[in-house]
């Protein structure tokens, strides 16, 4: 497995894994209705275009087919973190977080925070995250809890 930079013209396999993962992953712990409202089934194709190519996301692929992708921001602000619901569990995500990581630490970022799915709260744990809060909010009428997670790296 290759992590590396996303590269241009992979928008619409991002959004495909992305509809895909959330639906069938974390629909698991969400409602259809939240699901959908999260990753709707016709997407602003132009404007996630521009959203990936402002966030420079790391592309977890193997073989030419790509497994997953994750977000930093220069804050430390972990935001999509998405692995194909194909592959779940088989390391991509591990291998995505270590390259998040490693890149926070060469720019010199030294706490990684981000707003984590019931779903993915378990993963972060195991990254070495802390609960900073639970967030239950209302969405689609339906109580949607989240967490703030955060790590903070030791030089």
């Amino acid at each position: 497995m290759n992590i590396r930079p996303y590269k241009p013209g992979e928008e619409e396999r991002l959004w495909q894994l992305y509809h895909d993962t959330t639906h069938i992953i974390i629909g698991e712990d969400y409602t259809p209705e939240q699901c959908a409202r999260w990753a709707p089934v016709v997407s602003d194709m132009p404007r996630w275009k521009e959203r990936i190519r402002a966030k420079n996301p790391f592309v977890a692929e193997e073989s030419g087919t790509i497994l997953g992708f994750a977000e930093l921001e220069h804050d430390g602000h972990i935001d999509y973190f998405y692995c194909d619901h194909e592959h779940i569990r088989r390391g991509v995500g591990t291998r995505l977080y270590e390259a998040i990581e490693k890149e926070a630490r060469r720019l010199g970022i030294s706490r990684l925070h981000a707003a984590v799915s019931v779903t993915a709260k378990a993963f972060f744990l195991r990254m070495g995250f802390k609960v900073v809060k639970e967030q239950r909010n209302i969405v689609c009428g339906a109580v949607a809890p989240n967490f703030i997670m955060e790590k903070i790296l030791m030089a």
